[in-house]
């Protein structure tokens, strides 16, 4: 018996096949070799900023775990972001829809206490963010996720400040 002898038979299918193959890693070779345009420096400036982030719902007594001084970090990628300066326990607020003026209003919440941390950091300001630790962006409004040491929370950022040293 004879053995049949692999013989290579291309049709117009798999030609076209190739020749997509080929142009596509052609391409791919293209952009990653090709120099990259040359990027524009924002200018930046390094100064301090104290923001103060409000933890809501807090067990009353709770807002002594922290202190004066504690280093903040971020609770996801563990970036340094500045230190405690201030800790100030309020009644924790609630936004209800009052039945009668058919609005929200703000009504105080028993048994639970919102806590005010103000904390300072050295920063990076840009014309669009400004960042502590290295990467990390502050904004009004902005949630952030902070721990130190025996404790972690949760919570918006109500107040920016920033002092431009040069």
């Amino acid at each position: 018996m004879e053995e049949k002898k692999f013989r290579l038979r291309l049709n117009l299918f798999d030609c076209i096949v190739v020749l997509a193959a080929l142009a596509v890693g052609a391409f791919l070779l293209w952009r990653a070799l090709e120099p990259e345009a040359p990027v524009e420096v924002t200018p930046q400036t390094t100064s301090t900023v104290r923001y103060t982030v409000r933890f809501q719902r807090w067990a009353p007594g709770t807002s002594k775990l922290i202190q004066i001084g504690d280093q903040i970090a971020d609770n996801v990628k563990n970036y340094q972001i500045g230190e405690v300066v201030t800790v100030q326990a309020v009644p924790a607020k609630l936004q209800v829809l009052d039945q009668e003026g058919r609005r929200y209003v703000q009504a105080e919440l028993e048994g639970y206490e919102d806590v005010l941390v103000t904390i300072l950091a050295p920063c990076t300001v840009t014309d669009s963010a400004i960042t502590v630790g290295g990467g990390y962006s502050v904004r009004v409004g902005g949630t952030v996720y902070l721990k130190g040491e025996g404790y972690m929370g949760s919570g918006q950022i109500v107040a920016l400040e920033q002092e431009v040293q040069g």
